[in-house]
Order: C-alpha cells, then structure tokens, then sequence
C-alpha cells in the first residue's frame, strides 16, 4: 500500500498529527510519503525520515502575536492562482507515487486533485465552521467571506471519502451536510498515555529532579508565538517553578530568551509528550494537537489564542469546559497577571483533581489506530493504476 499524506503547513499541529498516523503504516510495510510547503514542509524535511515533497506557499498575516484578517484577505487576492497552482502540483506528485490513499489535514486543494485522479481521499479537520465575522461584526466584507469560506470548506469535505476529527463527541459543530461523512477518532498522539513510563522515571531519564516544580512553554512553529514568549521571559522571575522549559519551534528566532540554570531553551523537541509528561504545567497558544495532547495526559494548562484567530479561539473555548485550564488573551496580561495564573495552576489541589478525571475520560479514545484503520478502510488495491 502507498500512503500520501497532505499536511496544511502552517505551524506544527497539522504536520505532527500526520507524522504520528504515518509511522504505523509505515511499520507494516506501506510506502509513504509526506508533500506540504512553510513550516510544515521544513519539520518534514528535517527528519529525512520520508520523502518529502515541496507544495506553494500559502501564508497567514499579523503582528504583536494578531492574526491580521483583513490583511490576510487583501494579500490573498492571488489565491485562486495559488490553489490552482497548488491543484497542478499535487497532481503530479500523485501521478508520480501513485497513491492507494491520500491523507489531507486542513489542506483544501487537495481533495479536489484526488477527486479528479480517482484516488480515495481522507480528511482530517477540528474545524468545520468559522466565526470571522463575529470578530469584525460591522465589516459586511468579512461576512460575505466567511460565507464564501463555509460553503466552500462544506463542500470540499464533501468531495472526500471520510472526514476525521481528531477529538471526542461533542467538540465540533457539524454541517448537517457533513454529518455522514464525520467520525469523531479521539486525539492523534505520538505516543499512548497509558504506554508513556511514570512521571518520576522520565524526570530521572531527563536529568531533573523528582521534586522539581516544572512549566513548559510551547509555541508552536510560527511567529505568532514570540510575544508570547517575550512575556513569558518578562515573568520568569515571578513564576514559582524549578525549571522553565521553553520550546521555541522551527522557525522562531528567540535570540532573546535567556539560557539559566533554570530556564532551559529548545528549539524542537521530537519526543514532545515525555516532556509534557513531566510538567507541572503547560502554557501554549491554541493549536488543536497541543491542547489534545495537554489533556489527554491530565496535565492543568494556561492557554492564550492568537488573537483574532477564530479555530484557535474556539479551541480555547472547547478546553476551557474540562475547568484545567486558564483562558486568557494576549492583549490583557502582563507579566505579574500570566505569573498569578501559572503558580494558581502549580498549586490548585482542585485543578489537579479534575485534571485526573479528564485523563480518563480521553484514555478511553486511541485517535490514532482508529485513524490508521480507516485508512486502510477506504486504501484501493494495489492494482496498476491508470492516470
């Protein structure tokens, strides 16, 4: 069997859920390969573990740590030609590997290429519907475009074979359209919590102390993520932890976060969920594969969205229900406020217990086999293909 998998690449989440589907097929005995652009493009090419294959650019706008949409709009004038551009070269890529199945996370061309060649299609989406215009409520522009964008998200899923949502029952409005089409998997993780040894073991593997109080910071693979982290380095001296961890992602320069005894500074980190793991508290934007892997091993978390930002808002809003984490915006905190709140988390007997009760609840769900079997569900047989 040939595997293809498609991750959008913008940040790390849609890449890193993709690459932990990927290894299974791999393992027994399938032919992969990964083809996405930005950020996605340079994780994937840096393991040089799968052939990888380069897509055109798509880019989001801002700054101060903002998602700019109106910018974003205006500087994707070029987009139809970018999507067909897009359409041409996927096509190729497919004609050349010659696919039984084709994974695409977030990525909407391609459902359309794979339609057209005849090769089964899966989609992997935690977002169906959008609220742009709730963000610009008197901009009439910004509700024709999230009306355009519905209709279109709606109907390019439509054009795939399954769509998987890598989270429970419950966390995702569906498109009555859509509905046949949905299964809900559970979180795609690296790594099975129950699998992962016990906290004091990996502390001791890691080099830090059984008693140390540690919080790790993530931020992703896009420069959203440095004001953040600015703040982050402006309240370290007020946080009441041991060892601050601070991953930075790919593509960040944080030549400004200092190295200490205590803070320690990486730049990628591939065994992620140990690290976690091993955390009293985590605090990350609002991507969808950091908060699921947050929750999934019951650990209290502080979450702030990229502003104007509407998947990363509603995930925010979708974690904030489990009472383990602490939802704030960007704009509102100042380093004794975002200290306030991570030492409440080290040390909130409630928000612990509760953390507990929510590891359970997602240890009932194995995102990532359900997924690998739904792949082969819907693979085609190895039989010449005709293009």
């Amino acid at each position: 069997m040939r595997v293809l998998l498609m991750p959008c690449g913008i940040g790390m989440g849609h890449t890193s859920r993709c690459l932990t589907i990927a290894r299974k097929p791999q393992e027994e005995g399938a032919e992969v390969a990964f083809a996405s652009y930005g950020c996605g493009y340079e994780i994937l090419d840096s393991y040089q573990e799968y052939k990888t294959l380069k897509l055109p650019d798509i880019k989001f706008y801002g700054a101060n740590g903002e998602l700019d949409i109106k910018y974003t709009a205006k500087k994707s004038i070029n987009i139809p030609y970018i999507f067909l551009k897009s359409i041409f070269h996927e096509s190729r890529i497919i004609r050349k590997f010659k696919p039984d199945i084709i994974l695409a996370d977030s990525h909407f061309s391609v459902p359309i290429t794979a339609k057209l060649l005849g090769v089964p299609c899966v989609m992997i989406q935690n977002e169906l519907t959008l609220n742009f215009s709730d963000l610009y409520p008197q901009e009439k522009k910004i509700k024709y475009l999230e009306n355009g964008l519905k209709k279109f998200i709606r109907n390019i899923c439509n054009l795939s074979n399954v769509i998987m949502i890598p989270d429970v029952p419950g966390s995702t409005e569906i498109p009555l359209k859509l509905n046949n089409k949905v299964v809900h998997t559970g979180p795609f993780l690296k790594n099975n919590p129950v699998d992962i040894p016990p906290k004091d073991d990996l502390r001791m593997k890691l080099g830090f102390n059984i008693s140390d109080k540690i919080v790790l910071v993530t931020v992703g693979g896009s420069n959203f993520g440095i004001e953040l982290l600015k703040l982050i380095c402006d309240s370290s001296s007020m946080i009441n932890c041991d060892r601050l961890i601070i991953v930075t992602g790919p593509e960040i320069e944080a030549d400004f976060i200092p190295e200490t005894q205590n803070i320690i500074k990486k730049k990628f980190i591939e065994n992620m969920m140990e690290w976690m793991k091993i955390s009293d508290v985590i605090v990350t934007l609002a991507g969808h594969t950091t908060i699921m892997e947050a929750i999934s091993l019951g650990i209290p978390n502080m979450i702030i969205p990229i502003d104007n930002h509407p998947e990363q808002l509603k995930n925010a809003v979708n974690i904030e229900k489990y009472g383990i984490s602490i939802v704030d915006d960007l704009k509102n905190l100042e380093p004794d406020v975002l200290s306030k709140n991570i030492n409440r988390l080290l040390t909130d007997p409630e928000i612990i217990e509760r953390a507990n009760k929510v590891k359970e609840i997602f240890s009932n769900f194995n995102g990532t086999e359900m997924a690998v079997k739904i792949i082969k569900g819907h693979a085609r047989d190895n039989r010449p293909l005709q293009y």
